[in-house]
């Protein structure tokens, strides 16, 4: 484990079982949070692909119709300790959430994604999961980078810019990747989600 600003990076990736615990403890307090709402979730990114070096929070995506979380069901979450940080940096339909149990950035943590329902960004972050766990030279590449990122960063004498600068050190590979894999997706099922 290498320690990045105060968070764990997991060489090996952190225990998928208890990242797949996290996801079912988290989609059950959504389900029940956002009612009528709430339509599927699903896990995403490197903490959805096991072995693969990451942090180990979970990260989530939830579909909702209608879409944003109702303010009565957002103060539901932030009571059960999911506190919505309002638009995502990745558009401007995606709302997001950090919540969970422990200390942040440590296992048992979530970030969690809000989409609208039939949002690309659904097909695109299942696309990009299931391409890493079947092409290995994918996963060999993204799982590199990531290594290579944390190591480089660990070594930062910046202490409080370690865990940004090793994601900035990633995105580059981590985009490429993510366009092979919608193309890989389309290709093989369609523009389905």
């Amino acid at each position: 484990v290498i320690m990045l600003s105060g968070y764990p990076f997991y060489i090996n990736g952190a225990n998928p079982d208890t990242l797949q615990a996290v996801f079912e403890k988290t989609q059950s307090i959504f389900r029940d949070a956002c009612g009528t709402q709430f339509v599927s979730a699903q896990r995403m990114g490197s903490s959805a692909i096991d072995g693969i070096a990451g942090t180990p929070v979970c990260d989530i995506l939830v579909e909702l119709s209608p879409w944003p979380i109702s303010v009565e069901n957002k103060a539901k979450l932030a009571e059960a300790g999911y506190e919505c940080q309002g638009s995502a940096p990745h558009g401007d339909n995606d709302e997001w959430f950090f919540g969970g149990d422990g200390k942040p950035g440590h296992l048992g943590r979530v970030v969690l994604h809000s989409v609208p329902e039939g949002s690309e960004f659904v097909r695109d972050m299942k696309a990009f999961v299931e391409y890493v766990k079947a092409h290995p030279d994918a996963f060999e590449r993204y799982n590199t980078v990531k290594v290579e990122g944390a190591v480089v960063m660990s070594k930062s004498d910046k202490e409080d810019g370690r865990l940004l600068g090793y994601k900035k050190k990633k995105s580059e590979v981590c985009d490429e990747i993510k366009e092979e894999a919608i193309k890989w997706w389309i290709e093989t099922n369609g523009n389905d989600q």
